[in-house]
């Protein structure tokens, strides 16, 4: 069928936060993303466009390896260059809800961004559906996540 944006998006979360709570493992959060705010973010960065998808597969690794690490692998094995690892590096290390989404709509460099500017509004509209659906204080949005977005 035909959903408004996000909508779909934001029942399965709220469908993981009712299996999780049944579950009763404790305190936990749901993190997310948008691709394309990632693309974005590349683009913004200076990454060229064939490198998208391989950039992503190091920005992966951040939850298991120290950013010192994956920035090296950008450089050494994608070809990335030193100066676009630093400024991915500035983004992927930050999380947070809807006023981090308003806070990058409005940075130098995003606010250029077509790709980007999609993401960030996709986001903060999942964001205020995960708020109606009660469960906003399970979703964290990470800019970190390259996968399972």
């Amino acid at each position: 069928g035909q959903y408004d944006p996000m909508v779909p998006d934001a029942e399965c979360l709220k469908v993981v936060t009712e299996i999780m709570d049944v579950l009763d493992i404790g305190t936990y959060q749901l993190k997310v993303n948008h691709r394309r705010l990632l693309d974005g973010m590349f683009e913004a960065c200076g990454v060229p466009s064939d490198k998208f998808r391989s950039t992503c597969s190091t920005i992966d690794k951040l939850d298991k390896s120290p950013w010192e690490e994956v920035r090296t692998e950008m450089i050494n094995e994608k070809g990335i260059s030193p100066d676009a690892a630093d400024r991915i590096g500035e983004y992927v290390r930050l999380n947070g809800g809807s006023e981090l989404a308003d806070k990058l709509l409005k940075d130098e460099k995003l606010s250029k961004t077509k790709a980007a500017i999609e993401g960030l509004e996709g986001i903060k509209l999942l964001l205020y559906y995960c708020e109606l659906f009660g469960i906003k204080d399970k979703i964290l949005f990470d800019l970190s996540l390259a996968r399972g977005l």
